[in-house]
């Protein structure tokens, strides 16, 4: 009876967590022109729904979500609208349906396995941490509910997360987060590319990569590697090679000639785990390669300016030439998207903030800011415990997925991708023979480390 009577509990839950959940939803937690007001879920998690207010008209509606056999969400209720909020909470307790059973699999759907159930391929020392360590509870909660959100997972992806392929997954799911996030309608109806965006008639096809060692294993748990002391090394060397073959071994590929890609724009998202530590400082080798310019400082005596010097080769051992958007033969490439985000450090944060505090644990997020003050060329250090206001008030809903997200725009491109698809990254264009930028937030991370605190036993670390 005691049993019973817990699964029909309904209880509050904070509305990060319920946006997390509802990451399921064809377009994410985005209910315009209502938002989110109170957020309650059933027993021990088997239903949630949202009460959503309509600031214009003074009302209320709900949207009710249910766990299927296979543990993913789906939406089964809407209701509304309501004078009071009393009503919409009567109304979400019924379309909860708090006691039935797991909703039915539709026809055709494939059950995808369990996340932490390891399969014979083994696990990584990455996926050990994620699922045994509870300093990263928040973490395995937040990649957990990412991967109950992918539209079809490919067959490969669990035994790709739990082993060598952990880092590039983890970007697969980061990136589903970010678009979904931003009310984008995700698709994965074909193999390739990973992904089909769209919104409001603006479609994109996106191909995920990620940049890697040749060395095996080299970029996973391990002694930081730091950046290379001298300037031209860290932006035209190694770092801007191997982005570069990374992006060039992608288009060789020619996506943009299958059948349902031709036409549209055709993005590679693509993000850095050669080394331990390396997304923290590798970021700016891209744009330089992208763009063919080095950005320098001048100083004249007086002041020190920033002027972009054009390069035409990259200075690694293989001469790499600069530039991949002055190349024409490249218009098919709409752009480039990178984020350094798309880590576990990231997944705590967002798991932390949705509620999933252990007892004890802390997080203390430390990295600079861009300045946007005109002339500005050194960027702003920040060191703020993650959830305390002061972090919180960085941003005007908190920290979100798609912050550190950027889009490196090809002049070139034969179908542009409109700024509006992707409204919460960051853009990155030409105009006038300079690089400029385009953002929506005041306050862009340009990198950063998360520093856990917690108990002895929790396994405390530094992560980007």
């Amino acid at each position: 009876m005691a049993a019973e009577t817990e699964s029909l509990l309904i209880k509050p839950i904070s509305v990060r967590q319920f946006e997390l959940y509802a990451l399921s939803l064809d377009r994410g937690p985005n209910f315009d022109p209502a938002s989110i007001c109170a957020a309650y879920q059933v027993g021990r998690g088997g239903a949630c729904g949202g009460i959503l207010l309509d600031q214009e008209t003074g009302t209320f509606s709900t949207v009710a979500l249910r766990r299927r056999v296979d543990h993913c969400w789906t939406g089964v209720a809407k209701s509304g609208p309501f004078p009071a909020p009393e009503q919409a909470l009567d109304a979400l307790s019924i379309g909860m349906r708090g006691g039935d059973p797991p909703e039915p699999l539709a026809p055709g759907v494939r059950r995808r396995p369990l996340l932490i159930e390891v399969g014979p391929r083994g696990s990584s020392p990455e996926f050990d941490l994620l699922i045994k360590s509870m300093s990263h509870l928040p973490a395995l909660m937040a990649v957990g509910e990412c991967y109950l959100a992918l539209p079809r997972p490919d067959r490969n992806f669990i035994p790709d997360l739990q082993t060598n392929n952990f880092a590039s997954r983890l970007f697969e799911l980061y990136l589903l987060a970010c678009f979904r996030e931003q009310g984008l309608q995700v698709r994965q109806d074909h193999v390739s590319p990973d992904f089909q965006i769209e919104k409001d008639g603006m479609t994109c096809w996106v191909e995920a990569v990620t940049a890697n060692s040749e060395t095996p294993r080299a970029g996973g748990i391990g002694d930081w590697v730091h950046a290379p002391t001298d300037r031209t090394e860290r932006l035209t060397g190694a770092p801007a090679e191997r982005f570069a073959k990374t992006l060039r071994g992608k288009l060789q590929r020619e996506y943009h000639d299958l059948s349902h890609v031709q036409g549209h724009p055709f993005a590679i998202a693509i993000a850095d785990f050669h080394s331990s530590g390396s997304m923290v400082w590798s970021r700016e080798a891209l744009p330089t390669y992208l763009y063919g310019v080095r950005a320098d400082v001048e100083d004249d005596g007086t002041k020190r300016r920033a002027v972009g010097t054009a390069i035409f080769n990259l200075t690694g051992k293989n001469a790499i030439p600069a530039g991949l958007f002055r190349d024409p033969d490249f218009a098919h490439l709409s752009a480039v998207l990178f984020s350094n985000a798309g880590t576990l450090a990231k997944f705590n944060r967002m798991g932390f903030l949705a509620g999933w505090r252990p007892p004890g644990l802390s997080m203390i997020r430390r990295g600079i800011l861009f300045d946007r003050t005109p002339g500005a060329l050194e960027p702003i250090d920040f060191e703020l415990e993650v959830g305390s206001q002061e972090y919180d008030a960085l941003w005007p809903w908190g920290e979100a997925w798609c912050q550190e997200l950027e889009v490196f725009h090809n002049p070139l491109a034969s179908h542009p991708i409109p700024f509006d698809l992707i409204p919460g990254a960051t853009h990155w264009f030409e105009r006038g023979g300079e690089v400029e930028c385009s953002t929506i937030w005041a306050n862009s991370v340009i990198s950063s480390v998360t520093q856990l605190r917690a108990p002895k036993g929790y396994y405390p670390a530094a992560e980007a």
